[in-house]
């Protein structure tokens, strides 16, 4: 039990960090402070003055308070001398016996300090307060230790959690870039096929377009060859043999010219060739207008590795309790907010009886057990609102009107709901059943300007 300060003590305090002096200095209006305590109240200040009066002082380093140095070291000396005797059962100002307890003053006293400063007081056995303050102590110790488990707990949980993203987040990257790897490599292949199935229907006709073009070659090359031999006899020889060799030059065959689309057709295969690829690829690639974000899905819920479908009613899962995640209440949010424009999403009920599903203010409160009420900052409809036949729920958000719709499969506008928050609008869903809740892919529309 720490003792009340003695007014000496009181009178050797530095103001500013409320213990002992250390190292005192004086300043010009008669205040002292620790060395240290003052250095760190002047840094980063071209202006010297006093933390307590504001008085200024040209001194850069302030003389040492010797006597109160002195007066400070005694003190302290006499501290942990009292300290020391205390420890060993003896009053630190009588030297006589510490016997009792001062239920008045907290603190261990002997028989003289009873018959002085401590008359009238009430006192108590030391054994007595002794064994309750080591109830409450263990008591103390019984809860660190809970909290302490609960933090060891957690600390696994989140530790084990986070490599668990990483592990099914890289596996689930993977996965995806294999089926588009898998997708090309056999587009490739259809492609290298066609253009070797065009090759082989044209490669005849090339061939014999190409024999009948050698004849003409060899032709040529004879005739050029008697032309050659003419041009080099003697005049008289070349006179001779003039008249044959000028008609032997004549040839009036025509030109070869191949037959119409007798060449591969390259526009055809190689034309816009990743546009026509990337076409035909959307139908492999769907797109969800929400994503489901798995760091707000309660423990009860598992997401598809596509983060489409919501499947419920599995085994309470282990998981982070971060803020975004709702722990009373099986619900999930969107990945992502909306403040403006519009916004739709469809959600496929499948079999499931018992579901919420609409928008939520980002912060809806996430730890407790909230009703789906516009109150409680969540626009949703409910099966036991609806008693028709719905297979799906179109989600309609316009965050420039400030209203939700409700459409169903049938076309028909089930509700229409408004609010007037000015914070990001998300998704939500709510489901406590074994089935599945879906969000339908959207249907992409490839427009060419």
């Amino acid at each position: 039990m720490a003792s009340p300060l003695s007014p000496l003590e009181k009178d050797l305090t530095c103001p500013v960090c409320c213990n002992i002096f250390s190292e005192p200095v004086l300043l010009s209006c008669s205040h002292s402070f620790c060395r240290e305590c003052l250095q760190k109240s002047w840094k980063d200040r071209e202006e010297r003055e006093c933390p307590v009066c504001r008085q200024r002082t040209s001194s850069e380093e302030p003389p040492l308070n010797l006597a109160l140095k002195n007066a400070c070291e005694f003190v302290v000396r006499q501290r942990s001398a009292g300290a020391s005797r205390t420890l060993q059962g003896v009053c630190s100002v009588h030297s006589g016996k510490l016997q009792l307890f001062c239920m008045d003053d907290q603190q261990l006293v002997c028989v003289e300090c009873v018959a002085g400063d401590h008359q009238r007081h009430n006192f108590c056995s030391i054994s007595k307060v002794a064994d309750k303050c080591r109830v409450e102590l263990q008591a103390k110790e019984k809860t660190l230790q809970q909290k302490l488990n609960s933090v060891n707990k957690a600390k696994n949980i989140y530790r084990q959690h986070f490599q668990t993203q990483v592990q099914q987040t890289e596996r689930q990257i993977r996965k995806e870039f294999e089926e588009l790897h898998q997708f090309l490599r056999e587009e490739e292949e259809a492609r290298i096929a066609a253009l070797r199935l065009e090759e082989e229907k044209k490669k005849q006709k090339m061939e014999k377009k190409i024999a009948e073009m050698e004849s003409m070659i060899e032709a040529l090359i004879g005739k050029i060859k008697v032309l050659k031999d003419g041009l080099s006899s003697e005049d008289v020889a070349f006179m001779t043999k003039y008249a044959g060799a000028k008609e032997s030059a004549e040839y009036t065959a025509p030109e070869p010219q191949l037959d119409s689309e007798a060449l591969i057709d390259v526009a055809k295969h190689v034309g816009n060739l990743r546009y026509n690829v990337w076409v035909k690829m959307k139908d492999l690639c769907p797109y969800f207008s929400v994503i489901l974000d798995p760091n707000s899905a309660n423990g009860s819920l598992t997401l598809s590795d596509n983060l489409s479908r919501i499947i419920p009613g599995c085994p309470e899962q282990a998981l982070p309790n971060n803020p975004e995640r709702f722990t009373h209440q099986t619900a999930v949010f969107g990945s992502k907010g909306f403040t403006s424009g519009v916004h739709s999403w469809v959600v496929v009920l499948g079999q499931s009886e018992c579901w919420k599903i609409g928008v939520a203010k980002m912060s809806v409160k996430r730890k407790k057990n909230v009703r789906a009420k516009p109150g409680h900052g969540i626009w949703a409809i409910d099966l036991q609102r609806q008693t028709l036949n719905i297979q799906t729920i179109r989600v309609c958000l316009d965050c420039d009107q400030k209203e939700v719709t409700f459409v169903d499969n049938y076309n028909r506008r089930l509700a229409v709901l408004s609010f007037q928050v000015a914070e990001k609008i998300y998704p939500c869903f709510f489901t406590s059943n074994k089935h599945v809740l879906k969000i339908q892919p959207s249907k992409l529309i490839v427009k060419k300007m």
